[in-house]
């Protein structure tokens, strides 16, 4: 009897022990799977992101300008900034009066800043009018960040409120509504971004 008392102990500290071992297994499993996802996320927090510090500028020369400015906000540096730059009438109707590509070689470090300036020319918008409808300005920006090997992109939708009685009026960003709009404006065009 004593010999069946210390089987059944053994089968069961083996059992109480197999339990504890995949226990802690699954533990150190949950606990690695929470470690990658924490650092997955860390990493993306310090990817590259670009914003507008200021607000465009617009000059009414010869011509008509803007001049972009944005901003690495990020952590890590972005390189291969491309942009695709779309200028069209509040009314969505016609062609845009705008639509070009460009890059930049270097890379944008953390807190530095890259300029976007477009041209307008005069036969499309005559800058000495008395008033100029607002128009939309679409941006695609994308870059690579060196870090992570990983390609990023992002709209930006910018309204310039044109020109009312020869006053140059502010930029602003584009409301939700008018964004849908514009996305049906581009589609009817065969323009592809994002």
């Amino acid at each position: 009897m004593e010999k069946a008392n210390k089987k059944r102990l053994l089968k069961w500290s083996n059992i109480i022990a197999t339990t504890a071992t995949t226990v802690l297994a699954l533990t150190a499993l949950i606990t690695v799977y929470l470690t990658v996802a924490a650092w997955k996320a860390q990493q993306e927090t310090a990817r590259p992101y670009f914003i507008l510090k200021e607000s465009p500028k617009v000059d009414l020369g010869t011509e008509l300008s803007f001049e972009l400015k944005f901003t690495n906000v990020g952590m890590h540096p972005a390189k291969d900034l491309s942009s695709e730059t779309i200028v069209f009438d509040e009314g969505l109707t016609g062609k845009p009066i705008h639509h070009d590509e460009s890059a930049i070689v270097n890379e944008i470090p953390k807190d530095s800043s890259s300029n976007l300036v477009m041209f307008i020319p005069s036969e499309e918008v005559y800058p000495k009018q008395f008033n100029i409808n607002p128009h939309y300005v679409v941006v695609d920006i994308h870059y690579a960040d060196p870090i992570l090997k990983k390609s990023y992109s992002q709209l930006i939708y910018l309204k310039w409120n044109g020109v009312q009685e020869e006053k140059i009026q502010p930029t602003v960003h584009v409301r939700v509504e008018e964004m849908n709009k514009i996305d049906d404006y581009l589609k009817k065009r065969d323009i592809n971004i994002k």
